[in-house]
């Protein structure tokens, strides 16, 4: 992977990025060593103009804040395959835009959110967007016009609003991740445009004020991600089972059980002797699996 910065020190060079690359070319690096540092006009030829997105690297350089353009080896769909590319990032901080399509009008509604590794509950998401009728969210048939599937994103472009002729209605974040990611340092990962093995990286936060600057009308933040679960306790013969199933996680607790368990379609199981290390005492265990948008886990 490479890495590319806006740098005003350095003049224009007509750069070949398919041949200087070598996240691109057939060396296909997968190190974030390599850095490449251009002048505003080129890095926006490069990455933004053509989507009607340089709205992103003036707001960023206007406000001083860190972002970067990162090419990969590789062409990736999910979050959790641009995270393994990453270098085992936490998905965490790789951001979806999800895209769903109103029965009533075929209007669009994003849903801009870290990978938990839950699916969102579309009955949840019509209640926060306060859709009435008899209407439904469906997997959205057609994006804005500069994004494909696999690198669906916030960064829209003035004709893609409904007010301007296009379909987006709303693009909403989350309100909980952003109380949580405001004031951090740490950068997440969006796609962009076409390109399956393009990504920006900017704060989560940052990308929320930015967008809300530009489109008030559009964008907008909601508590989308919520904690919602199933849970059966036992007790039998002095000892307890209790085995839960989350259907959807909030940002928190997420965080919790990727520090502890890990992340994806991983089943893992977890050894513990009592803290004063006897033998003779029961030992503690718990599993948790991650799949088909669930998690599910186990203590007893």
């Amino acid at each position: 992977m490479s890495l590319y910065f806006i740098d005003s020190v350095f003049a224009a060079s007509n750069f070949d990025i398919e041949v200087t690359d070598p996240s691109l070319n057939e060396g296909k690096a997968h190190s974030l060593l390599d850095e490449f540092r251009l002048p505003r006009d080129e890095f926006n030829g490069l990455f933004f103009s053509r989507y009607g997105i340089d709205y992103i690297s003036d707001y960023f350089l206007s406000n001083q804040m860190k972002f970067c353009v990162v090419t990969h080896p590789d062409e990736t769909d999910t979050c959790f395959e641009k995270a393994e590319l990453l270098g085992d990032w936490n998905p965490l901080n790789v951001i979806k835009a999800l895209y769903f399509e109103y029965s009533k009008d075929q209007s669009l509604y994003a849903m801009v959110v870290p990978e938990t590794g839950c699916f969102i509950n579309r009955a949840r998401v019509k209640e926060v967007l306060n859709l009435e009728g008899e209407g439904y969210l469906r997997k959205a048939t057609q994006l804005p016009k500069h994004m494909s599937f696999g690198t669906c994103s916030p960064f829209i472009a003035t004709e893609d609003l409904r007010v301007n002729g296009g379909k987006v209605e709303k693009i909403i974040f989350d309100a909980k991740t952003l109380e949580l990611k405001k004031g951090k340092e740490e950068l997440d990962d969006f796609s962009f445009g076409l390109n399956h093995r393009m990504s920006v990286q900017m704060n989560y936060y940052h990308c929320f004020q930015m967008l809300k600057k530009i489109y008030p009308d559009v964008i907008d933040q909601k508590e989308i991600l919520n904690l919602s679960f199933k849970e059966k306790l036992v007790r039998n013969k002095g000892r307890i089972s209790i085995t839960f199933e989350f259907n959807s996680l909030d940002f928190r607790t997420a965080q919790f059980i990727n520090s502890i368990h890990g992340y994806g379609e991983v089943s893992i199981l977890n050894d513990y002797v009592d803290e004063l290390d006897d033998k003779d005492l029961p030992r503690r265990k718990s599993s948790f699996i991650g799949t088909r948008g669930r998690f599910m886990g186990s203590l007893r």
